[in-house]
């Protein structure tokens, strides 16, 4: 899957490699399950986006979850308003989609 980031704030925000899926069940979301043992690791790289600025980040979750039962699913991804080391806002964005 890609996901389009769009920045259309006046702030430069940053991202890295790290995901969760979750999947709705009777109305209520859920974090899927990892297929793998332990904790995942995942690259610690962190990805800046100006402001007004645009990407695209190719997500595989195959090796992470495995292949997805048909349903409602969302990526759940965290993006940092970072202002100096120590000193940042964090939020958790969403982007919903099906498996048929």
């Amino acid at each position: 899957m890609t996901v389009t980031f769009e920045n259309n704030s006046d702030k430069q925000i940053s991202y890295g490699e790290h995901f969760l899926l979750e999947k709705k069940i009777k109305a209520k979301w859920y974090q899927v399950p990892f297929a793998l043992d332990g904790n995942p690791a995942f690259t610690d790289i962190g990805y800046s986006l100006d402001s007004s600025g645009i990407k695209e980040w190719k997500v595989d979750w195959d090796w992470l979850y495995g292949r997805l039962d048909n349903g409602e699913y969302r990526l759940v991804k965290e993006i940092l308003d970072f202002r100096n080391a120590g000193d940042y806002d964090k939020y958790h964005l969403t982007a919903e989609f099906t498996v048929d």
